[in-house]
């Protein structure tokens, strides 16, 4: 006789549910920003969840044919990210990928990694004459270094072409040209 094995998932997450919209996945609390047909199931995100989802600011989580699927998506100011991964998208990604009317739901990740503050730069300002070749501003470059590698310019004159008008007629079909 043979045994029947008891198939349980096994669990790649702990979930626990603190609020009605507060949960906390591997230590890491999230809010429940939406849950478009109870498709929030605490016991199915235990075991599809990644890792690799800890990254984004937001999970969407959607159900199509019985299997849980999750998606990441980023705040709009993170400019690292791609215009598809940022959360203004997220009405585009449930229209095109996940199937019509399907149960989802969104959470957000209450501490997000800080935004990277980049200084601009106006590059309009930053011009070669002001730069020397190792990309310093330096005005007092010498100015008897051999310039070699710039281009000589020369003064060419084009002369207009005047040609004589050409003039067209329309021939009906059939008529030969005179």
């Amino acid at each position: 006789m043979q045994e029947v094995e008891n198939k349980t998932p096994a669990k790649l997450a702990d979930v626990i549910v603190l609020t009605d919209n507060l949960i906390t996945i591997n230590k890491t609390q999230y809010k429940i920003v939406e849950d478009h047909d109870n498709g929030f199931n605490e016991e199915r995100i235990e075991e599809r969840y990644n890792d690799v989802l800890d990254k984004y600011d937001y999970i969407v989580g959607d159900w199509g044919y019985d299997q849980l699927r999750f998606k990441g998506f980023y705040e709009d100011e993170r400019r690292d990210s791609t215009l598809d991964s940022r959360i203004s998208h997220l009405e585009d990604y449930l229209l095109e990928y996940c199937n019509f009317g399907c149960a989802y739901f969104v959470l957000e990740k209450v501490k997000k990694a800080p935004l990277k503050n980049r200084r601009k730069v106006n590059h309009k300002f930053h011009t070669r004459s002001t730069q020397n070749k190792h990309g310093n501003n330096n005005k007092n470059v010498n100015k008897n270094t051999n310039h070699s590698h710039k281009r000589k310019t020369t003064t060419k004159h084009r002369v207009k072409k005047t040609s004589a008008k050409k003039t067209f007629k329309i021939r009906k079909i059939g008529e030969k040209n005179k």
